[in-house]
């Protein structure tokens, strides 16, 4: 038995064997990686997609992952990624150190950063990359849970620039679901990396009841340092998660006001048209930087401080110089949209009925190795090529009759719908996410569903595009004028609230004035076949008159015969694999 020095688990492991992890095995009395210099993903990022607020602001760098974690938390944004390495080890690609950094430099990238699960668990072939990198004068950073043991932080301190540290808050079973045995190593680490001159941001998940807890944490974070940035990440129900979890954006921004009476710097993601993700100055209030949603779990800058200081003389504690310029990633490529990506093709192998552990690391590696995440992005935001999509992974997975079946009630489903809109007016249509105020991309599948629905897309008149989608001027949203507001199902707003902040902001428009709001549930827009349930909740809302079918009885039938539960009995997710949460509060 050899034990582990990387994480406090300190896993006793057999020769051939594996630990918690599941990323080391034992030979010759050594730990050894089992998937040396093997990654999911080698791909070009924005630092503010990681994410990083105080960091080589707007810098494009080379983010590197690769699969599993030390820690197993409900709710993780990647926990397609980081369950069953047996399996998933499948999927990995080789590329050297020296390949890396050669790809690095060529595409001008200034640092490396590694992102997506947990580099513990890689950490050797982390550490090469990391060499490799500073000797040419990049950067380097990683997103961590920080749960690392000393042995690695003192690794980890001659090559780090900059670490996110994802926080757990005080909860103690929570922490216990985790599988975080003693929380006090992740305050130490800090502490550590801060006295080091490591930058450090930390990350608090504000999931619905733990508002004292991270209150608490938070004050932690600014006793060790006022410089700290502190991100409130909003729970969304991924993973096994229900929606009970999920505090609404108003409700994390009152956390984020509470939090700002200790710190200085507090920013709140996943949460689309909230102000509070922008830089303000502590002393005075006045909006330094601001910033836009920029897929889960990230942001990107619109406008930014060059000279880093207040006109009343505050100085933002930044670390590395500004790049002239933002990187825009490629479809899903950056940051945690892949596991958005990878999990839109696992949600359709979950309607054709496969079961089987190895199938997801084998699709996932075709994919990356062949036009990489992008490919599927394209293909997610037509219905044609969506249903090509289909008949691709249906047949990589042996199951070319279950994918026709498939195919055949979606089609029969949206003919039902195009034939009753048909000749019927088309009401203006505004496409939302979180707030009112942020529209999703003309181009997305959401507003190919309000066409075919009978309505009229107003986001295409929006040139301007964003990942999911862009903010809207005052101006801007009143020149839309739309008759229906529909809210995303993925980072949502309930109805009430939507109006509500309308109402308070002078958005006073039809959908408005007419209460013609309608709430998608979670996966009934994109990601996965349900879209199918939400083109015919859109076509209803639209036209109730001709569209007179009961939604309830249409998608129990739906769940019935891909999910084989019935959609009255589920606890809605916003996972595109599952129909229902395995944890409701």
């Amino acid at each position: 038995m050899t034990i582990c020095p990387y994480c406090p688990h300190h896993c006793d492991i057999a020769y051939g064997g594996t630990g918690i992890c599941g990323m080391y095995t034992a030979v010759s009395d050594e730990i050894t990686e089992r998937f040396p210099d093997h990654w999911l993903m080698v791909t070009q990022v924005s630092v503010e997609t990681i994410p990083f607020v105080h960091a080589f602001p707007q810098a494009k760098a080379l983010q590197v992952s690769t699969i599993g974690c030390n820690l197993k938390c409900p709710g993780c944004v990647s926990e397609v990624l980081v369950r069953n390495p047996d399996d998933m080890g499948t999927g990995l690609r080789y590329q050297s150190a020296k390949e890396i950094i050669d790809e690095a430099e060529k595409n001008d990238c200034k640092g490396i950063v590694f992102c997506l699960n947990e580099p513990t668990v890689s950490l050797p072939s982390f550490l090469s990359v990391a060499k490799l990198a500073k000797e040419k004068g990049m950067f380097v950073g990683c997103s961590s849970n920080g749960y690392f043991s000393e042995h690695t932080l003192n690794l980890l301190i001659p090559v780090l620039d900059m670490i996110n540290i994802g926080l757990k808050g005080k909860d103690e079973k929570y922490l216990r679901a985790c599988g975080i045995i003693d929380d006090s190593v992740v305050i130490q680490n800090i502490k550590k990396l801060v006295q080091a001159g490591v930058h450090v941001e930390t990350a608090l998940m504000h999931a619905k009841g733990q508002e004292n807890d991270l209150i608490t944490q938070a004050k932690e974070v600014v006793s060790i340092s006022e410089k700290i940035p502190i991100q409130i990440m909003r729970c969304m129900a991924f993973g096994d998660l229900g929606q009970e979890f999920e505090p609404s954006i108003p409700e994390s921004e009152l956390l984020c006001d509470k939090i700002r009476e200790y710190a200085s710097h507090v920013y709140l993601f996943n949460s689309p048209g909230t102000a509070y993700i922008n830089t303000v100055c502590p002393d005075c209030g006045d909006v330094l930087s601001t910033r836009e949603m920029y897929g889960p779990m990230g942001c990107r800058p619109v406008t930014f401080l060059d000279n880093r200081t207040c006109s009343c003389g505050y100085k933002v504690p930044l670390t590395g110089m500004a790049s002239s310029s933002r990187y825009e990633e490629e479809g899903m490529d950056g940051g945690y949209r892949p596991t958005r990506a990878l999990e839109c093709i696992q949600g359709i192998v979950t309607c054709l009925g496969v079961d089987d552990p190895l199938c997801a690391p084998r699709l996932w590696k075709l994919y990356l190795s062949h036009g990489k995440i992008s490919s599927i992005h394209e293909r997610i935001q037509k219905i044609p090529l969506y249903y090509g999509l289909i008949r691709e992974v249906a047949e990589i997975v042996d199951k070319k009759d279950s994918g026709e079946e498939l195919l055949s009630v979606l089609e029969e489903m949206k003919n039902r719908v195009t034939d009753a809109v048909k000749g019927m007016p088309r009401p203006r249509v505004l496409y939302t996410m979180g707030y009112p105020i942020f529209s999703l991309n003309g181009g997305r599948f959401e507003n190919q569903l309000v066409d075919v629905a009978g309505g009229e897309p107003v986001n295409r008149l929006i040139k301007r595009s964003g990942k999911p989608g862009v903010n809207l001027s005052h101006e801007e949203f009143l020149s839309l004028n739309p008759d229906w507001i529909c809210i995303s199902g993925l980072f949502s707003l309930p109805k009430e609230e939507c109006i509500a902040y309308c109402k308070n902001h002078a958005l006073l428009v039809p959908a408005v004035t007419e209460n013609k709001v309608v709430e998608l549930p979670p996966s009934w827009d994109f990601g996965s076949p349900r879209w199918i349930l939400g083109l015919m909740l859109l076509a209803q809302s639209f036209h109730p008159k001709t569209c007179t079918w009961n939604m309830d009885d249409i998608a129990d039938q739906f769940y019935q015969r891909f999910y084989h539960v019935s959609y009255r009995s589920v606890e809605p997710t916003r996972s595109f694999i599952k129909a229902s949460a395995k944890i409701s509060g």
